[in-house]
């Protein structure tokens, strides 16, 4: 009997090892054996398990077993992960690009930023035929207003290639024109944050909004819930960069999110709210506060970059003495 009793253990000692670290068709096997009690499951709930006891009987085990099956696969993919993820990364590490992607946070950004290049590129032409289309002057204005941040992103990424490809020119001289570019960016957003204060006024007095059509307001709501999200995250990280291009460019980002929260409020409110809300007031206050949030952005970027250049330049003169 004893010997009954060891054999017994040490089986499930066995199997216990097994599913802590189960080979490959242990994994597929638990995957399918998942699949297969959920389907049962689902299937018994569609036929009314509750008019026969078999059936419930049958129905509860393969309740109990979809359980027990999905939470082994979670441990699987769980345990699975870190050596993806060293996969993954031995991967990433073995081309330049991706390493540079991985490892370089300004290069990371500046790739980043030609794909948001070319979405307010499109972003601009959407908006520039939902303002023919449906004779809207407010989509005009944001159409406009994301073509005059393609060019400054265009600019700053013309701006930053070119420092790149002078490789006997990255002293002084390069972190001068680098600050001039960051003032000059705060000059033109505080520029365009005058125009969109007059549009704001115009759309808040005249009783208007952002037009968007049937389910094409629901992809407008993520994207700009995505690009509010990305532009504070990458805010942060970004005050850690001494490149004044990489910040530059986090700027424009986070205007351009700022716009796109008072486009998406007012698309929103005129889509989904009743005559119980007031909408005027929603507006004024959200353009109020994306004016003013504009607004600081340029004035900073202006105040920085001034201070950064006179202090190059001091220090130049400094050096030359």
């Amino acid at each position: 009997m004893k010997g009954f009793l060891d054999k017994v253990l040490a089986f499930f000692k066995k199997a216990f090892e097994v599913l802590k670290s189960p080979p490959t068709f242990v994994k597929v096997l638990a995957f399918v054996c998942a699949v297969l009690f959920i389907g049962g499951a689902m299937v018994l709930l569609a036929v009314g398990y509750t008019q026969n006891l078999v059936l419930e009987i049958l129905s509860y085990t393969l309740f109990a077993l979809s359980a027990l099956s999905l939470a082994y696969c979670v441990y699987i993919v769980i345990k699975w992960i870190p050596s993806l993820k060293a996969k993954v990364i031995g991967v990433i590490e073995s081309h330049k690009f991706t390493r540079s992607l991985k490892e370089d946070y300004g290069f990371r950004t500046i790739i980043f930023a030609i794909g948001s290049f070319c979405m307010s590129v499109a972003f601009a032409v959407f908006n520039a035929y939902m303002g023919i289309a449906f004779l809207s002057l407010f989509n005009g204005m944001l159409s406009a207003y994301y073509i005059a941040l393609a060019f400054i992103r265009g600019g700053v990424l013309v701006h930053h290639g070119k420092g790149a490809m002078r490789n006997g020119e990255l002293g002084g001289k390069d972190e001068e024109r680098k600050a001039e570019v960051y003032r000059n960016v705060g000059i033109i957003i505080l520029v365009l944050s005058v125009a969109l204060s007059v549009a704001i006024a115009q759309m808040i007095f005249n009783d208007r909004h952002f037009s968007y059509p049937g389910w094409t307001v629901f992809a407008f709501a993520a994207y700009a819930f995505f690009k509010i999200t990305m532009s504070i995250i990458n805010l942060f990280k970004s005050r850690k960069q001494d490149d004044m291009t990489v910040r530059a460019i986090r700027n424009v980002n986070l205007t351009d999110a700022a716009v796109s929260i008072l486009a998406l409020q007012t698309a929103l409110l005129h889509t989904f709210s009743d005559e119980s809300i007031d909408i005027s007031l929603f507006n004024t206050l959200t353009g109020l506060a994306v004016s003013v949030a504009t607004y600081a952005i340029g004035i900073i970027m202006i105040v920085k970059g001034c201070k950064t250049l006179k202090k190059i330049r001091e220090e130049k003169e400094n050096n030359g003495k």
